[in-house]
Formats: C-alpha cells, sequence, structure tokens
C-alpha cells in the first residue's frame, strides 16, 4: 500500500510550506533520496503521496507535523493511509488509516484505525494503546490525478544545507562572541569609573544573563558539538572570571547578584543531558517552544529551570 494523505481544508501553496518545512527538519534522518508528491484536487484538497521508502515512524511525524505546522495558521481534517510495518504485533501487516483526534491534547502522538475499525494511539516514545473514538476506516481515491508538484529529499542537497546552516551559525556564534567580550571588559573596568554599588550590581546582572540568554535562545547553535564546546568554554572562562571578580569586590557585590555568573553554565550542564535524552525518546530534535507542542513545552520549562532557578541552588552550595 502506498504512503497517502489527504488534507483537506489548505491551500497548496500551505502543504507545499509545511512539507518542505518537514523535510528540512527531517531530511538528516534519510541516507537515500525520497519523492513526495502533492496532487491537488479542489482549492484546498491536497493529496500527497509519499514515497514507499519513508517508514511508519516517520510517515507519522509526517501526518503530526501537516497537522500542527510551524509558521503556518490553518484549520485542516487530515488522514493518511498506510501499512503497519514493525510498530506493533496488533498493528503490524494491517491497513491503517492515520489521523490526528480532535481531542488529542498531547501533541506528540497520531491517532490509527484499522480497516476492522480498532483504534489506537501512538505516541512519539514507541507506546501504542488501544482507544474509543468514532472514526471509522475509510480510503482516499487517488485515480485521475494528474500533474503532481514534486518535493525531493537529496542526500547532496541535504549536506549543502547543513554547510550553510553551520556557515551561518558561525558568523553569529563570532558575533554574539565579540560582543559579550566587550561586555565583560567593560563589566571589569566599571568598579574603576564608579563606586556606585548599584551601578556595578546591574552591570553584573546584565552580563550574566545576557551570555545566559544567548545560549537559551541560540539551540540550533548548541546541537553541534563544536559550537556546544566553545559555548561550554565561554561559560566555564565566565564563572571563573565571576570568582576571581566577587573575591576583589566582594564588598560591592550582593550574593544575589553574583548568581549572575552562574546562569550560563548552569544552563549548559542540563540542556547538552536533557536534548540527549529528548532524542532518545521523540526522535528528533528539541525547540525552544514556539507552537504548542507539549514535549517542546517541557524542555523549553526543564531550560528555563536551568537559567533562572539552578544558579541559586549552585551558588548557595559552593558557599557551605
Amino acid at each position: 500500500m502506498k504512503n497517502i494523505i489527504e488534507i483537506k481544508g489548505a491551500s497548496l501553496n500551505d502543504v507545499k510550506q509545511a512539507l518542505e518545512n518537514w523535510i528540512d527538519l527531517y531530511s538528516d534522518n534519510f541516507s537515500s533520496k525520497l519523492n513526495f508528491k502533492i496532487f491537488e484536487k479542489g482549492i484546498d484538497r491536497q493529496i500527497i503521496i509519499a514515497d514507499n521508502l519513508l517508514d511508519n515512524e516517520h510517515f507519522f511525524y509526517l501526518v503530526n507535523y501537516l497537522e500542527y505546522p510551524e509558521g503556518i495558521e490553518y484549520n485542516v481534517e487530515i488522514k493518511g493511509l498506510t501499512k503497519g510495518k514493525n510498530i506493533d504485533k496488533r498493528l503490524n501487516d494491517k491497513e491503517l488509516l492515520v489521523y490526528i483526534s480532535k481531542n488529542d491534547k498531547e501533541f506528540d502522538n497520531v491517532y490509527v484505525v484499522t480497516a476492522e475499525n480498532k483504534h489506537y494511539k501512538i505516541d512519539f516514545g514507541g507506546k501504542v494503546t488501544q482507544q474509543t473514538d468514532n472514526k471509522f476506516y475509510s480510503t482516499v481515491d487517488i485515480s485521475n490525478l494528474k500533474n503532481p508538484l514534486t518535493l525531493s529529499i537529496k542526500a547532496n542537497n541535504k549536506r549543502l544545507k547543513e554547510d550553510k546552516s553551520e556557515l551561518k551559525i558561525s558568523k553569529r556564534f563570532k558575533i554574539v562572541f565579540y560582543i559579550s567580550t566587550i561586555a565583560v571588559l567593560i563589566h571589569f573596568f566599571v568598579p574603576y569609573l564608579t563606586d556606585s554599588v548599584e551601578i556595578i550590581e546591574k552591570w553584573t546582572l546584565f552580563t550574566g544573563m545576557g551570555i545566559g540568554l544567548w545560549f537559551f535562545m541560540d539551540y540550533e547553535m548548541l546541537r553541534i558539538n563544536d559550537f556546544y564546546i566553545k559555548s561550554l568554554l565561554v561559560a566555564v572562562g565566565f564563572f571563573c572570571y565571576g570568582y576571581l571578580f566577587r573575591n576583589y569586590y566582594q564588598e560591592n557585590i550582593s550574593d544575589l547578584n553574583s548568581v549572575s555568573f552562574i546562569y550560563p553554565l548552569s544552563l549548559l550542564i542540563v540542556q547538552y543531558p536533557t536534548r540527549r535524552l529528548y532524542k532518545v525518546i521523540f526522535n528528533r530534535e528539541p525547540e525552544v517552544d514556539k507552537h504548542g507542542k507539549f514535549a517542546d513545552l517541557i524542555y523549553t520549562m526543564i531550560l528555563f529551570f536551568a537559567f533562572a532557578l539552578l544558579p541559586f541552588i549552585i551558588f548557595d552550595y559552593l558557599k557551605k
């Protein structure tokens, strides 16, 4: 059986953009060329025939992404058709209709109904649970489909895209690193320019939070090991600088502001293992929440804890 997706309520341009975005997100996962054909069956009805090499797991991801695309606002009804392979013994070799339930509140799963009208929920951690629903199995008429718009995942394009992305990140890293270095240098000379404790504390808070927010927001940079290590070195260097600065100007900086020197390091210490665990569970990169995915929201909250609260715990421990 072909991998088929029917989308009702979306224009061809919206479906094309959503599919292109999904390909950008998941192209790293495929070693061979995959083709996706979009057929326009009306102003607001589109049919995607995905490559037969696309496995169930990524087909489920695609159906889910088309329901919750990033940066696209529409209200659609989506129906996917595929055959179960290596999912669960209850679903293997079964004809499956894949959809997103209107009652779905978790965002990181799909629902399937078999040709026997048995319902299951499949989360992206691989758990399959039987459900009750009023959805019935049905097929999609793919006769008389003409003039497809074809999108492809190509290995050579993937490498080119990665190179361009890393080049942009490298330029961005250099710019923000130079700005951060200037901010630290200014911070170093502030006590020589003023005796105002308030100004010293404000600049300490500004510098620490600024570097920490850089790491918090530039999550794409931290996906690349080389830049993560560079960022970690920046954070360790800033922490050591803060330790020396506090010891020298202890009378001019409170415990509350001393925590600012820990913000970047505490964030990076938590980010790396949390990201690795997220990838194992969901088989995709996490994002600092933008579009309502529940797992991304939890990931964002963990990073916020590491950035805003954990430094106080670390500081109290170091003071003992």
